[in-house]
Parts: structure tokens; C-alpha cells; sequence
């Protein structure tokens, strides 16, 4: 009978999960269209900091468009692509670039993830 109630307590656990992963998902995607620009600063800034421009077209949960990146020892600038969850961003590429940023109206802010995050403030530009 114990077999029986772990067993009936992780199926819920893993459908609870996956409901709840599927209704996030099911969230209306902040508006991130258009030309972005911003600063970036590494968390240890004496490694120094830049600009950053980023101009997306959205179509639902996707964004894409081109990122100019100043001031990194490698470069970051070209294509990117973004996921967005209700006022989450996503960046998914280029692979060597993750983490998130948080939409509020016109103004995108969050952690870019990497050998050394970085903090990111962009202003939409209008």
C-alpha cells in the first residue's frame, strides 16, 4: 500500500509539474519589438563593461533580430534570438550568450550568464 501512495504521490507531483510549466507558457508574451539600447557591466566590473544595441521583430513567444555588443573581449554581436514568457527574456542565441532579462513597459533588465555574468539595463528607443 506504501508502494502504492509514493507511486500515486509522483505521478501528481510530475503532472502538477508539467501542468504548471504548460499554463507559464500560456502567459501573453511582453510586446519586445523594436530598437533596444543599454549598458551591459560585468558583476566584477574591474573586467570592464560596454553598449549594447538590439533590434527584435516578435512573432507570439519568439523574437529575433541583431545585437551590437561594444567593450567584450570576445565578440558577441550578430544574430539573436529570444524566448519570452509573460515579462521574461530569454536568450537562446547564440549558445554562448544566456540568461534573462525582465520587461517592464520600456525597459528590459537581468543577468547574462557566462564565464563572467554580466548586468544588463536596455531602454526601448522610440
Amino acid at each position: 500500500m506504501r508502494v502504492k501512495t509514493l507511486l500515486l504521490a509522483g505521478l501528481l507531483v510530475a503532472f502538477g509539474g508539467t501542468i504548471g510549466v504548460g499554463a507559464a507558457w500560456a502567459q501573453t508574451p511582453g510586446n519586445v519589438s523594436g530598437k533596444w539600447q543599454g549598458t551591459w557591466v560585468y558583476q566584477n566590473t574591474s573586467l570592464g563593461s560596454g553598449q549594447i544595441v538590439m533590434t527584435l521583430a516578435q512573432s507570439g513567444t519568439k523574437a529575433t533580430g541583431n545585437l551590437l555588443v561594444t567593450g567584450t573581449p570576445v565578440e558577441r554581436s550578430g544574430s539573436v534570438t529570444v524566448l519570452v514568457q509573460g515579462n521574461d527574456v530569454y536568450f537562446v542565441y547564440p549558445t554562448g550568450l544566456t540568461g534573462y532579462l525582465t520587461l517592464a513597459g520600456d525597459e528590459m533588465k537581468g543577468q547574462l550568464d557566462g564565464q563572467n555574468p554580466a548586468n544588463v539595463i536596455l531602454k526601448r528607443q522610440k
